[in-house]
């Protein structure tokens, strides 16, 4: 017998929460999947630590305790076999914060940020957000995974930017980067001189088991910051934690500093959460890793069976990229949030046509959610 059951339905309206308690749905019934967190319940061991805080009834000031550290650092080991030192590590309370501090750290009003587009939103929003200029190249289709268009990446490389923004896994597109992949991404921004911030918050959540993770810090050493969370493996992100591994001690004191004033510190629940996560018996993710592999199969098959969509298949993450056809199927986005279905629009992502749909939820809501898509498809043959 399974240990969890990610069937059951947990009602979550009227509970702050921000993926199911949108102003926009007020006197609607909606279906939501745009925001990138679970509809499933958290670990036992999660749980009980969560009513362990609750029972001492004390919440003061926390510092990240060295048992954390070491976790961290044997996790990186074991799992990616990135052998780092406890001095890399810089805790914060979030990867969005730590990339918008790395890019005002690092990038100026010259040189500016790139990044691969589609991408996961503050990836290009962070330019606005610190007045520095966005430089962007495509991602391609080959085969079955969307990889970089590395002629392209080189030319953007040539305007002189001074950070590149890498997300590995990638969001939206679902591609884990190889090996060979890595090391061009990493001998070209060598070669010009600009360096990689590389957010892996999904790097635990593939969906073969024939796809490994690579840490593209491990190549690129002095010249990255890497960021890592447990938050999206174990659905605590509404708790925040996370880690940065910064090699370079003057990168790492630069980076530091440009978090004075703006970053809280780590509360005891966070702390606490993830050090239970990277610890605890890994039964959760054991029975997680196959439902979201059912579900994307599942999603993959319906959607490549209507005229005008297409959805590549993921190597990991579970937010399915779908591109459609505006010929056929109009501002599909829209359409399908008129009959009670909410993705999030290609635009959002710098990436046109297309839909992002989170499909961490039981089955009943993601064929409940399929459906709609064929219904409103289908409306327009």
């Amino acid at each position: 017998m399974k240990k969890y059951d990610f069937d059951i339905i947990i009602d979550r309206k009227n509970t702050f929460s921000m993926k199911w308690d949108n102003a926009l749905y007020a006197g609607r019934d909606i279906l939501p999947m745009p925001v990138a967190d679970m509809d499933f319940p958290i670990a036992d061991e999660l749980i009980d630590v969560l009513n362990h805080i609750t029972d001492h009834r004390i919440l003061g000031y926390s510092l990240p305790p060295e048992s954390l550290k070491l976790a961290a650092q044997k996790k990186l080991s074991t799992d990616y076999q990135w052998n780092t030192e406890l001095a890399w590590q810089v805790w914060i309370p979030g990867i969005v914060p730590g990339i918008t501090a790395a890019c005002a750290a690092f990038a100026n009003e010259s040189q500016g940020i790139l990044t691969a587009v589609p991408v996961y939103h503050p990836f290009h929003l962070v330019a606005g957000w610190v007045n520095r200029p966005l430089i962007t190249f495509p991602m391609i289709e080959d085969g079955e995974r969307w990889v970089y268009d590395f002629m392209a990446f080189e030319e953007a490389l040539q305007k002189g930017p001074r950070v590149f923004l890498f997300c590995n896994p990638h969001n939206p597109g679902g591609t884990v980067f190889n090996q060979a992949e890595i090391d061009q991404i990493v001998e070209l921004c060598k070669q010009y001189d600009c360096m990689i911030i590389s957010d892996e918050i999904h790097a635990d959540l593939p969906l073969s088991v024939d796809t490994k993770h690579i840490c593209i810090g491990k190549s690129a050493n002095d010249n990255s910051i890497s960021f890592f969370a447990t938050s999206k493996d174990y659905n605590t992100a509404g708790l925040g934690g996370a880690f940065a591994i910064i090699p370079d001690e003057k990168i790492r004191n630069r980076f530091i500093k440009q978090t004075f004033g703006y970053f809280p510190m780590l509360s005891r629940h966070s702390i606490e959460i993830m050090l239970t996560s990277l610890t605890m018996p890994n039964d959760w993710m054991q029975s997680l890793l196959p439902y979201l592999c059912e579900n994307h199969a599942l999603l993959l098959d319906r959607v490549n069976a209507i005229r005008g969509l297409k959805m590549l298949p993921l190597e990991a993450t579970y937010l399915a990229w779908i591109a459609f056809d505006p010929t056929i199927h109009g501002d599909f986005q829209k359409r399908l949030f008129a009959h009670g279905l909410h993705v999030l629009r290609g635009d959002q992502f710098l990436g046109g046509h297309f839909i992002r749909l989170n499909f961490a939820t039981p089955k009943i809501n993601l064929e409940n959610a399929i459906q709609i898509i064929e219904r409103v498809a289908h409306e327009m043959d």
